[in-house]
């Protein structure tokens, strides 16, 4: 019979951690961080969000930049995942990158990202770390999911590139336009129709201009 001092032993050791803690703790960074910047936000101020201690944020992401590193890539993975296919051989390249660039625009028109972006260009004059930090959790990570997409596209006979990375950059860049900066600038969106238009367009161009002979 096993004795119950062992059994309680494994029992403990075997606990599986608390995923929803970490769940709540990222919600309320992501929420903290996109309403406040990075420099107004605090730990103590998440924790309270998230309804745990300091105690708990700290053990689970270690320092506050690590837990802005964690928000941004986890706002950002939904986005990721619409150009993540196992099979792109029978995809439809087209409606997949509209898909993302419809999704992309959404993203960077939200009140809460207008903010953010204001916040950041100021905070990263003090401090360029910041930049790095964001930079490398989001547009970055994000520019190489892209990049990979069209390498597999190319790879698979789909298009003819030689340097996806710049490609995945003049995509991007096609995408947001001019209501990009208008964005920035205080300037309403025209809306769900002129964004699926501009982006359509954007993705057509593209693809002409890289389709394989």
């Amino acid at each position: 019979m096993q004795n119950t001092a062992s059994k309680k032993t494994k029992t403990t050791l075997g606990r599986p951690v608390d995923t929803g803690k970490s769940e709540a703790i990222l919600k309320a960074a992501r929420e903290e961080f996109f309403n406040q910047g990075f420099v107004q936000s605090s730990i103590e101020s998440i924790a309270a969000r998230a309804g745990v201690s300091k105690v708990t944020v700290y053990n689970r992401f270690g320092t506050k930049e690590a837990l802005f590193v964690a928000a941004v890539e986890t706002e950002c993975d939904s986005m990721r995942q619409n150009l993540q296919f196992a099979d792109i051989s029978s995809l439809d390249l087209r409606e997949a990158l509209i898909g993302f660039g419809i999704k992309m625009t959404a993203f960077l028109e939200r009140d809460e990202i207008i903010r953010f972006e204001r916040y950041l260009a100021v905070e990263s004059e003090n401090n360029p770390k910041i930049g790095r930090l964001f930079l490398d959790a989001g547009p970055r990570r994000m520019h190489r999911t892209l990049s990979d997409l069209l390498t597999k596209a190319a790879d698979s006979g789909k298009l003819d590139i030689d340097d996806t990375m710049m490609a995945a950059e003049q995509l991007a860049g096609m995408i947001k336009g001019l209501s990009d900066l208008e964005r920035r600038m205080g300037q309403a969106s025209d809306g769900q129709n002129a964004t699926r238009k501009r982006v359509t367009s954007a993705v057509d161009v593209f693809l002409n201009s890289y389709a394989r002979q």
